[in-house]
């Protein structure tokens, strides 16, 4: 009897050690509600080393040391450089030119035939023109003297302002922004009595509309 007394608590004492030994604290890390923990509140593993579970577990509260990946922690996007903004451009000057070019400069008499002084003048003056940021009209008028009939020197002043829009246009001026009138002897700016003032009257007028940059 006493030989089984023995023998019976000697199994007990090994059975603990077994217990002893396949359960054991973890050592590393806390534990939260999902896993078994020490009185220190350490992990508790089994004799394989994994965390033992609560009746609780789920899987968000998985934890690192138990082998759960580790969470990636999202990375903020850079704040992009902040764009520089254009400086304004200034706004644009309006333009309203008149300019009287002498029929003796620009042409013989009686004649709408460019001289090449006439058409260098046009030159310079159509370089002017298209240096404006925007042309908003070309007004081309023509007159004479009141030497000859009135109806021959209408058409005359005509003719010659017909002239000086096609040279314009061969410089490079929109034949959309430019038009012509003949005024003939209408409208004098001195006195016909006198050659210098007959002079005077034989002119092409040149009225520009536009805008330049400040």
């Amino acid at each position: 009897m006493m030989d089984k007394k023995v023998a019976l608590i000697a199994a007990v004492s090994m059975a603990g050690a077994l217990v002893q030994q396949s359960v054991s604290a973890h050592g590393v890390g806390k534990g939260n509600d999902g896993f078994v923990v020490d009185s220190s509140g350490h992990l508790v593993s089994d004799g394989a080393g994994d965390c033992l579970k609560t009746g609780e577990w789920k899987k968000d509260l998985d934890l690192v040391d138990c082998g759960a990946e580790p969470k990636k922690t999202a990375v903020a996007a850079p704040e992009p450089a902040p764009t520089a903004q254009p400086a304004a451009m200034p706004e644009p000057v309006a333009v309203s030119e008149s300019v009287a070019l002498s029929a003796g400069a620009l042409f013989d008499v009686n004649s709408d035939k460019l001289k090449d002084a006439g058409k260098q003048e046009l030159s310079a003056l159509a370089t002017r023109i298209k240096g404006l940021q925007e042309i908003q009209s070309v007004k081309i008028v023509g007159h004479t003297d009141s030497t000859g009939a009135a109806s021959y020197n209408q058409v005359l002043s005509q003719r010659r302002a017909n002239a000086v829009k096609n040279y314009l246009l061969d410089q490079g001026i929109s034949p959309m922004v430019m038009s012509t009138l003949g005024m003939g002897e209408e409208r004098p700016v001195a006195s016909n009595a006198t050659r210098e003032g007959r002079a005077q009257n034989r002119r092409v007028e040149i009225k520009i509309e536009g805008a330049r940059q400040r």
